[in-house]
C-alpha cells in the first residue's frame, strides 16, 4: 500500500528508540551495583525478564488510565522487588533507573538514515504517551531532535493514546486533516487502532514478527519508504 501524507506522526519508545536494549543496559548495571543476583540466587537475564514483565503490566494500566504517573514511578520498582523477594532501597533504583535510562542512545538500525531523510520530504512529529521531562532528554540524547517539528506527550495533549483527543490534538499542530498524515507505531492499541478510530491511516511496525494479521505492516523502519510516494 502507498501513501501521500502531507506529515508523518511517529511513536517514539519501541518504534525509533530502542526501549528494550536501552532499558536493559540501565538494569543490567544497577542489579549489578545492588546485588540483587548474588543476594536473590537468579541470573541477571531472569531478572531481567522478570522487570520487563512488571514493566509491561504497569505501563498498560498507565496507559489505560488506572493509575497516575506518581504511581507508576512509585510502585514499579516496589512491585519488582517483590516478584523476587528482594528488601532494598526500591526508591534508590527507581531513581537512577528514570536518570540513566533515557539517557541512552539506541535506536533501532536505520533510523538515522530514515529521519533525516524523511524530514527532507515531510513535517515529522512524535506522538508518545512517555512522560514530557523524559522523552525532551530520549530524544535530543540521539540527535534527532532537529528533524522534528514537535514531541507530543500526553501530557501536552490532556490525554493519553487511544484516547481520540490526544490524537485531535496532534492534528490541529500538524494542521492537517486525518486523511493527510500517516501514523507509524508499534503498539496495535495505543498507536494502530487508536489512530485508526479518528481516520488516521497507519503503518505498524512489527519487529518481532508478532502480529502477521496487522495490515499495512512493517518489519525493519527502512521498509517505510517503500510505502511512501
Amino acid at each position: 500500500m502507498k501513501f501521500t501524507p502531507k506529515a508523518l506522526f511517529f511513536d517514539w519508545d519501541h518504534t525509533l528508540w530502542d526501549h528494550d536494549r536501552n532499558a536493559k543496559e540501565v538494569i543490567f548495571d544497577l542489579l549489578d551495583e545492588f546485588n540483587l543476583p548474588q543476594t536473590v540466587h537468579k541470573s541477571k537475564e531472569d531478572l531481567w525478564s522478570i522487570f520487563h514483565l512488571v514493566n509491561d503490566q504497569i505501563w498498560s494500566e498507565y496507559q489505560l488510565g488506572q493509575i497516575s504517573q506518581q504511581t507508576l514511578r512509585e510502585t514499579r520498582f516496589l512491585r519488582f522487588f517483590q516478584k523476587v523477594n528482594f528488601e532494598g532501597p526500591a526508591q534508590e533504583f527507581s531513581e537512577q533507573f528514570l536518570y540513566r535510562t533515557p539517557r541512552k542512545t539506541h535506536v533501532f538500525d536505520g533510523v538515522h538514515e530514515l529521519i533525516p531523510e524523511l524530514a527532507q520530504r515531510f513535517p515529522l512529529f512524535i506522538l508518545t504517551n512517555g512522560f514530557d521531562d523524559i522523552q525532551h532528554v530520549k530524544v535530543t540524547g540521539t540527535g534527532l531532535s532537529p528533524y522534528f517539528q514537535s514531541i507530543i506527550t500526553s501530557e501536552m495533549a490532556g490525554a493519553k493514546k487511544p484516547d481520540a483527543q490526544f490524537f485531535t490534538y496532534a492534528l490541529e499542530l500538524a494542521a492537517c486533516e486525518a486523511h493527510e498524515v500517516l501514523m507509524i507505531g508499534d503498539h496495535p492499541i495505543f498507536d494502530i487502532e487508536g489512530a485508526k478510530n479518528v481516520g488516521i491511516p497507519t503503518i505498524h511496525v512489527d519487529y518481532l514478527q508478532k502480529f502477521p494479521e496487522s495490515s499495512p505492516r512493517i518489519q525493519h523502519i527502512q521498509e517505510l519508504k517503500n510505502c511512501l510516494i
